[in-house]
This record gives C-alpha cells, structure tokens and sequence, in this order.
C-alpha cells in the first residue's frame, strides 16, 4: 500500500467542515490503496472544540504532532482571554465594535503575518516532514488549506525531497473574501500574491472544493485545477428522526457579521400567530455579535434560541430532526464560490434547506441540481417560503423535497477520486 504525508492543521479536537474533509479523507483512503500518515500540530488554537471525532481515528492512522509559535496567544493574553480560549473564524472581519487594540492587532496580522497567523509553524512541517518521509518511507505529499502558510511548509518538504506533491484548497487566498476587510499596505498585498502564485505553480496537482474558486486559480496559472467538494459520510447519518410537536428550523455552526439573516428574522415576525404557536428555531455554534444583537433589537428572543456549540454527533441528531434547515453565505465580493462544509451535511439529513446568499453561486446551484431547497437573496421575502412549508407540515404532505444527485457527495465516493488523482501524480 502506498503512503501519502497528509499535512493539516486542524485534526482532533479540532471541529469543523475544514477538519472533517481532511478526517474522512483519511478515514476511507485505505480502501482504494493509500495508507495516510498524518502531520499536524501539538496544540492548536482552534475556533471550536470536538473531542468525539477522537473515538473515531483508527488505530492503522499514524499521527505526528509538532509544535508551533501561535501569535493569537498573544492576542489572547491582551485582551484578558485564556491562554486556550477558543477564536471564532470571524476574528479578521470588520466590526463597528473594533477597540483600538483590536484594530491595531488586525492590522499587524495584515500586514507582517504572511499569509497568515500560522507562518510559525513553517520551519516545523519541513523539519518534521523529512523525518517522517524518511521514516515511513512516504510517497506522496498532500496538504490541505486554510491556513494558506501549510502550503508554503509543504511546498519546501516537496523540493527537498522530490516527492509529488497534491495542494488542496478550501478556500480562495488571496481572493477570499475575509481578505477586503484587512487594511493591507501594497507590500503585504504584493507579497501574499507572490506566495500564492508559487505554491500554484509548483504543486503537482492542484484541487479545490468548487467551479468558481477553480476558474480562479486557473485564470492566474493556466493549470487545469480538480474539483474535489466537500461531502459528507453517511455512516454519520444512520438515525432515525424522531416525530415532534413543533416544525424545527435549525441553524448549526458559525454566524459572523457578514452572514445577513435580517430577512430570516423578519419573515418569523410576520408570520401568523398561529405558525409561530407551531415553531422551533434552534442555532447552535458561535455568532458575532452583531447576530445576537439583531435578534433582540427585533424582539425575535422569543422565537429564536441561542445554544452553545454541540459535538458533531449531537449537531447530527438536531438537522437529522428538524423540518427547515437554514444556511447563510457571507454577503460580500466573490461569495459565489463559497461552499460551505455544513452545506453537505444538510443535504444528508434529506430536510429542505432554506439558503441565503447569492442565486448564482454555486452553493444556490447546489440546491437547484439536487432538489434540496431553494435560495434566496439578503433582500427577498421568505414570509410565504415558511408559511408554505408549515402548512405542508401541518397537513401532513411531503415532509421534504425529492432530491437527487446526492450519492455523489458522499466521502467515500470523493476520497475514491482524490486516490485517483494521486495515482495520475504519481
């Protein structure tokens, strides 16, 4: 069997849709011949927490950890925060709320930690990555991103050792839209290009979750870029849902100030009182406060809860549950390639999901292909879209939507196409 040096930053206990595509790469390679050694670091600081998903990594998976200098500690440190208290991912968007050290500790992570935060860990990956290639006899070199300065670690290990090497990218870089709210001077914006196109240009193989951050990638390169999207597992999904009182609408992971739910809210408020004695609205994650804010000033308390972020098993348990699934793409440029983790996931469970965000990007192109909801505008009025969908529910109808196309999201199915790629690498 053949082995692949996976490189990440997040791995158990850290959460997330960007841990779990790497996690159940690693969990079906084996099967279609790829014995994966993970690289990871000792103590990362994580937006959220998840030790459950330790109980699952099998024993076959060998997992190196080594340290690295995390600036955020400091951040932590000035601001009264724990050493380890957890920071959202929507800790670089602009806010009206900035402090002065707040904008100050921005503008230094903009403009001297290049391309990001975790520039520390660089000289470890290399240092520890040739130990690992030499010990465990690695064939091939995968790295997955954010955080973008992995890919720089493991463009270096790929030189030194002359492996092939497969970069995979979650996200834009320096086209991803948290990047137009950092005040960067010409320099750093010049010099985070620079790193970006020579890790393109240098990977054997590029992938990516989505077409549109794939056109982008292949407009500044002219390498044909992969598309491997997100997914999810359906052995994660063997749950039978349960029959309830109320119709559930649940909203699980992060919230930041540029996901606009406004509509959303709006639409509760104006239903009648009648639907509103039926309903359940449950969000479960991290959220900017902003979100919590608009959700009082509108009196929407009442109708809304806030819970604290829950382990993966539990979050699958409460969308497998619920009636209407809400999904928010951040509203700013370039969102129409934004492919969220949870998005997938959403579509496992077979409950209709309700998007906001843009029509044309491809997540709404998502929804369209397989039947699985419908996506609305920031500014559209989704009173009827929830009226209609009480009263489906209500009378007893289709509880959900006939979807299609969705076995071809499944990890085992996507991990078969990554295995096929590296072997045209090799």
């Amino acid at each position: 069997m053949k082995k692949v040096l996976i490189i990440t930053y997040y791995w158990p206990p850290a959460s997330g849709p960007g841990m779990q595509r790497v996690f159940k790469f690693a969990k079906y390679l084996p099967k279609f011949g790829w014995d994966p050694v993970i690289l990871t670091v000792e103590k990362g600081n994580f937006p959220s927490y998840d030790h459950s998903f330790e109980k699952e990594i099998s024993d076959n998976i060998r997992v190196y950890r080594t340290k690295i200098f995390e600036p955020f500690e400091i951040y932590n440190k000035l601001r009264g925060r724990g050493k380890k208290k957890s920071i959202p991912t929507f800790i670089l968007s602009k806010s009206s709320n900035d402090s002065i050290l707040d904008k100050a500790i921005k503008y230094v992570r903009g403009n001297f930690l290049i391309p990001d935060a975790k520039i520390g860990w660089q000289r470890y990956i290399v240092k520890s990555g040739l130990e690992i290639i030499k010990n465990e006899k690695i064939d091939l070199i995968f790295s997955s991103s954010p955080p973008h300065s992995l890919q720089l670690g493991a463009r270096k290990l790929a030189k030194i050792s002359k492996l092939k090497w497969v970069a995979d990218f979650r996200d834009p870089w320096t086209d991803a839209f948290w990047q137009k709210d950092i005040a960067r001077l010409k320099f750093a914006k010049n010099k985070d290009k620079k790193y970006e196109t020579n890790v393109l240009l240098n990977a054997d193989k590029i992938i990516t979750v989505g077409a549109n951050i794939a056109k982008e990638f292949e407009n500044s390169t002219g390498k044909k870029i992969e598309i491997i999207s997100n997914g999810y597992d359906k052995s994660d999904f063997e749950i039978n849902k349960t029959k309830h009182s109320k119709f559930r609408i649940v909203y699980a992971g992060t919230l930041g100030e540029s996901q606009k739910i406004d509509n959303f809210i709006e639409a509760l408020i104006n239903l009648k009182d009648e639907f509103k004695d039926r309903l359940e609205v449950s969000f479960y994650g991290t959220f900017h406060k902003s979100i919590t804010d608009l959700i009082t000033l509108n009196n929407a308390a009442e109708i809304i809860t806030i819970h604290e972020p829950v382990d993966h098993n539990e979050i699958t348990k409460k969308i497998v549950n619920a009636e209407v699934l809400l999904l928010v793409i951040p509203e700013a440029l370039g969102n129409e390639g934004i492919l969220t983790g949870k998005l997938f996931e959403y579509l496992a469970t077979n409950n209709t999901i309700l998007g906001i965000g843009p029509k044309n990007g491809d997540a709404s192109n998502i929804l369209m292909e397989t039947g699985a909801g419908k996506m609305f505008d920031y500014d559209d009025d989704i009173t009827s879209f929830l009226e209609d969908s009480l009263n489906n529910w209500i009378l007893n109808k289709e509880e959900s939507p006939t979807k299609t196309n969705i076995d071809k999201y499944s990890r085992e199915r996507l991990t078969e196409e990554l295995s096929k790629i590296f072997e045209e690498c090799l």
